[in-house]
């Protein structure tokens, strides 16, 4: 390999060389090799014939293999072998534990992680590899009210869109992917799992056929998205595409296969530092902008719901909570003392 290629040119060289060696391989988990992990696989086999989301599949998967390496350290390795206390103590550990930062679960987390184990118990009973739920009768944790969205003003926004440099492939591709997110108010995995055959004929939409909960819908596209989506899809997508290997997805890694979330999270996480903004999050900080900047210029809450792919209108109104700028316009237009 050419050790004076650019990073984009060695990364097409390895995505070759890791097919030749039957790509990626995961590392030995003893904890699922027990008879536990294969009653994981087992649900999750379930869950695919089911017609369960992929992305809503991975999330449970991971959540149950978390709870399956706990047990693994309290050597418990069979179905039967868990009980109320063994639950107990779980739900305290997850209470107390720490992530890489030093941080705590936050209670969403902990929210998806309780119902995930508690759905895997749920397939044990079913199929009776156990006689009982240790979960039932436990109440399940709900987070009572949403927590506000941090959100970028549109002097960030526009700082944010123009980080990328556009005179190399890879920043062509990220200011393509920042201007769709934007415009369009897609989350981020819907934005990784977008094919080349979604855009629309006339180029000023797109399908989102991997929305949550398996809708699709039709999104329009901003002029400034559908410039950088053009020239992507001229000047640089084609550089990334290998021959002996096509990839159907709109967006393509320097490997020349597809994006996974997190790694889009981390070139947005990426871009959010080098612009200077302190916001935590990734690509959805740009989904709650475009809501609420579309909200503060006087879309009303329906087209809102309908671009975002909302099932429900009140998921769309925590929008009405950040839009403080509208909201003071009003009161000053419309109250008596405003």
């Amino acid at each position: 390999m050419d050790k004076h290629a650019k990073g984009w040119e060695r990364a097409k060289e390895m995505r070759k060389w890791r097919e030749r060696k039957g790509g990626l391989k995961e590392g030995p988990h003893e904890h699922l090799r027990t008879a536990l992990g294969e009653a994981l696989e087992d649900w999750v086999s379930d869950q695919r014939r089911s017609g369960l989301r992929p992305a809503s599949i991975a999330g449970r998967r991971l959540h149950a293999r978390l709870f399956l390496e706990w047990c693994w350290n309290c050597n418990v390795t069979r179905p039967e072998w868990i009980s109320r206390g063994l639950m107990e103590a779980w739900l305290a550990w997850l209470d107390e534990y720490r992530t890489r930062n030093g941080t705590h679960y936050a209670d969403t987390s902990k929210e998806s992680m309780i119902r995930s184990v508690n759905a895997f118990l749920c397939y044990l009973l079913l199929h009776r590899r156990i006689d009982s739920n240790p979960l039932a009768g436990t109440r399940l944790r709900r987070c009572h009210g949403r927590t506000i969205p941090a959100i970028l003003d549109e002097a960030q926004v526009l700082r944010l869109l123009e980080m990328p440099d556009t005179h190399d492939v890879l920043g062509l591709r990220d200011r393509a992917m920042l201007e769709l997110t934007y415009s369009s108010g897609l989350r981020r995995g819907e934005v990784v799992g977008l094919r080349t055959t979604d855009l629309t004929r006339g180029e000023s939409s797109i399908v989102v056929r991997n929305g949550k909960g398996g809708k699709e819908r039709i999104v329009p596209l901003g002029g400034p998205a559908q410039y950088w989506l053009k020239r992507y899809l001229g000047e640089a997508r084609p550089l990334f595409v290998l021959p002996e290997v096509p990839c159907a997805m709109m967006f393509l890694t320097a490997y020349g296969d597809g994006f996974s979330a997190g790694a889009w999270s981390q070139i947005v996480r990426h871009y959010l530092n080098s612009a200077g903004i302190l916001a935590r999050g990734g690509p959805h900080l740009l989904r709650h902008a475009c809501a609420t900047h579309m909200l503060d210029h006087g879309a009303d809450l329906r087209t809102i719901q309908t671009l975002l792919g909302h099932s429900r209108v009140d998921t769309t109104e925590i929008y009405t909570h950040v839009s403080t700028g509208r909201l003071c316009s009003v009161h000053h237009r419309t109250h008596p003392r405003g």
